[in-house]
Order: structure tokens, then sequence, then C-alpha cells
């Protein structure tokens, strides 16, 4: 070995050398933390490497260690090492930003495993290489190739460095109040120069199901459990051996003894009335439909036990349908589930119904002046001032009735760079496959 010239061995041996070495980095500092890559820390470390990349450039004719940084035999140990790397890190449980990673090793962190980032700078710095011995011998002929190499190193180097000063936060946001203040992975409060104020929250929610559960409370059958959807104008149904008739049905409904007792309780108090377990149980009178906040859907249902369909025998043995009549609902945060009990001791439930859509009405206001109305929906973030929002979570406890909105919002002032890395890597690969069509056609 490292007789000239050098192979496919020295190249392995390179990258051997500095995953040793970067797993002593990883022992002895830890894992490497990108937030000290700040602006304008990251901008002053690109220009340096840069600079050194063209140092090794002119120090080719005098070093063969810089002319081999051009050759296939350099590339390809570094991007095999590197794509082993990157595949590892897609099947393995990544830890969280601000979180410490799963594994004493570190390979759950892999952005900050000094491993990782040292195989991706050596690769880095050829690609650098290949682009600058690429533009001082240029030709028409192979700008595809330039364009696809510039691409992917202005990709590699922006992506990486500038993602110290990508922010990403949560802001939670009340009905009526604006917020401007946001908290980040790592528990700190951000000042935006963006606010939202919550006016109305929506959700679309789907059907309401039915299943079976038994004494304790589990699902049946066990391990692999069935549900009954209930379609809005739907009047019969089969769960496993029920038969099930819905009698009534109301959308917004309450508890009418909730009802009756709200209107005994002075109007200051009433956001604190919430009907317990007790109360709900003594619930003897039904529910009755209202607009009020905290009402749920709630089915008066009778269920007949027995015979399952087509076979005619009765999974309890004893051969005779059995009835029960009586309400379900999921309850809200007003009011507890209730579950119809059933003759043979199992439970007809509702379970919490399962959001659609849910969206926020917002007035968003900026440090420019801007006043905007608009709906941000989950999945489609709104844009405003190199920001984005994000329609993230929201009081799942009230649900429906939820006066607060979880937004996350996200800069990243560097993305337009590494856009345009995207779009010089797409206009090579372009490039190069149109020549190579017209070279096969002329060769023909």
């Amino acid at each position: 070995m490292w007789n000239k010239p050098y192979t496919l061995k020295e190249g392995t041996a390179i990258v051997i050398g500095l995953l040793v070495t970067g797993g002593l980095l990883q022992a002895t500092m830890g894992p490497l933390e990108w937030g000290i890559f700040i602006w304008p820390a990251n901008i002053i470390i690109l220009i340096l490497f840069i600079l050194a990349l063209v140092a090794v450039f002119m120090r080719r004719r005098h070093s063969y260690l810089c002319r081999f940084m051009t050759t296939m035999q350099a590339a390809i140990p570094a991007i095999a090492a590197a794509a082993i790397l990157t595949l590892l890190m897609g099947v393995t449980r990544q830890a969280a930003e601000g979180k410490s990673p799963f594994d004493p090793v570190g390979l759950t962190k892999m952005l900050n495993f000094w491993p990782f980032i040292l195989v991706y700078l050596w690769m880095t710095a050829i690609v650098g290489e290949v682009t600058l011995n690429q533009i001082a011998h240029f030709s028409w002929r192979r700008l595809p190739t330039l364009t696809s190499h510039a691409g992917l190193f202005i990709v590699l180097t922006c992506g990486t460095l500038g993602s110290a000063d990508m922010l990403r936060v949560k802001m939670y946001c009340e009905t009526g109040q604006p917020e401007w203040r946001g908290l980040d992975a790592f528990g700190s409060v951000h000042h935006l120069p963006v606010a939202i104020q919550l006016e109305k929250f929506t959700i679309d929610e789907y059907p309401p199901k039915l299943m079976l559960i038994d004494k304790k409370g589990l699902p049946l059958p066990q391990g692999k459990p069935e549900n009954l959807l209930v379609e809005k104008n739907m009047t019969t149904g089969q769960l496993l051996d029920c038969r099930i008739e819905i009698l009534k049905r109301i959308d917004n409904a309450i508890p009418v003894t909730l009802n009756q007792m709200v209107g005994k309780v002075p109007e200051g108090m009433m956001a604190n009335i919430r009907m317990d377990s007790l109360g709900q149980a003594q619930n003897k009178k039904g529910y009755m439909a209202t607009d009020a906040r905290g009402s749920a859907c709630a089915l008066l249902v009778k269920v007949t036990t027995g015979a399952r369909a087509g076979d005619g025998k009765s999974p309890s043995g004893k051969g005779q349908p059995r009835t029960a009549t009586g309400w379900i609902t999921s309850g809200s945060y007003l009011f507890p589930y209730q579950a119809l009990q059933l003759p043979d001791g199992r439970k007809l439930a509702m379970p919490d119904r399962e959001p659609r859509r849910f969206a926020s009405v917002v007035d968003i206001y900026t440090q420019s002046g801007q006043n905007i109305q608009t709906e941000i929906e989950v999945n489609k973030p709104f844009n405003i001032e190199g920001w984005k929002i994000y329609q993230l979570s929201y009081n799942e406890q009230m649900g429906k009735w939820s006066n607060l909105s979880v937004f996350e919002l996200v800069t990243d002032p560097w993305l337009p760079v590494v856009y345009i890395g995207i779009f010089l890597l797409l206009f090579g690969a372009v490039g190069m496959f149109l020549t190579a069509s017209r070279k096969k056609e002329v060769e023909a």
C-alpha cells in the first residue's frame, strides 16, 4: 500500500482512518452540537472550507494526495461508507433534537455522530476538488457534470452548516389572545417577529364507532378487535354476535341531569362544571340536544345478544337471545363516557371519535406591519416572511370544543440556497442524460 498510483486500498484506508478518528472524538468529546455554527460562524466556516479546497487544488502539482482526491479510487470508498452510515441512520430510531442518543455509541443520533460527520466531510471535500478541477478545465461538453458536482457541493455544505440557523418552535395559542412566543426543543422561549391570534378552531370527525369491551375494559375480540361504524342514516348493524338497533341519535347532546344542574349554577361557575362518573351513572333521563359547548354524540340503542348471523348458535351457550336498551356516548370534557351493560357481562361502548380534519382560523401579525386572516390546516402550512406555520395539535381533552391550537413555526434562511443546489443537480442529471442519448445516436 501507499505506492503510487494509489488504488481502492488506499482510498479505503483513508475512510477507515476517518472512522477510527471519529470514534475517538465521539468517546472523548461526545457528539458534535451543530448549534455552535449559528450565524455568522457557519458562513465563516464555509468560506474557510472553500479557501482550504482552493489551496489543496493549487497544491496538486506538488502533492500526489491532492491529485488523488479527484480520482474514483478516493471517491468510491467515501461514497460507500457514507451510504452505509446513511442506511444505518434510516433503519434505526433516531433521537429527537435536544435529546440524548438511545445507545451508548451514538448511532441513534447520527447527525451528531463524529464518524458520520468526518466521512461526509471527506466526501464533500472530494466533490469540491472535482468541481474545482472541472472549472479549471471548463468545456461546454462537460457542463452537465460540472453543474451536478456544484449542486451536490452546495447541498452538502449549505444544508449542513445552515441547519444551525434553522429554528423550529411550538406556539400555543388560545382563542382571542395574540401570541408571539414559541418554545424550541430545549424548552427555551423565543420572541418571534410573527404573532398569531386564534379566532376559531374547527374539526371534522369520522362517524362514531361502537365496540364491545370486556369487564376489564379491553376491546373484543382480544388481539383483533372489531368495531361498527355508525353512519348518519344507519338504523341497524351487526357487531360480532350482537344485533344493534339505533333508536335515537343526537349528534350534539348533553345529559339531561347535567343540563338541570347547570341551570342552578351561577353563570360565572359554569365553566368549572363537569359531571363525574357518579353523576353519569345517575343519569336516568337520557340526553338532550343542545348547541352548548361540551356536547357530544349520544345514541339510544337496543342490543340483542344471541346467535351469530348465519350459524344459529349462541356464543354464551344458552341459546336464548337477550336484549338491553340504553344510552351510549363517548363523552366530552363536561361529562364522562357512558357504556351499555349487556346481560352477559360485556359492554357496548363508543370510543372517542377520530378527527378527519382540523384547522384554525387565525389572524397573523408581523413586525413589518402585515395583518392577514387565514385558515391553517393540517399538512397545509401557511408561508409568511420566511416562516412556515403548521397546524400541529389542539386540546385533545376538549376535542371539537378546543379553545387552544398548537402551531409549529419553522424558518430556514439557508433553504433557498439548498434549493439552488438541488436545481443544479437536476439540471446536470437531465443534461447528462441528453448528452448520453446524443452520443448513442451519433455512434449508431
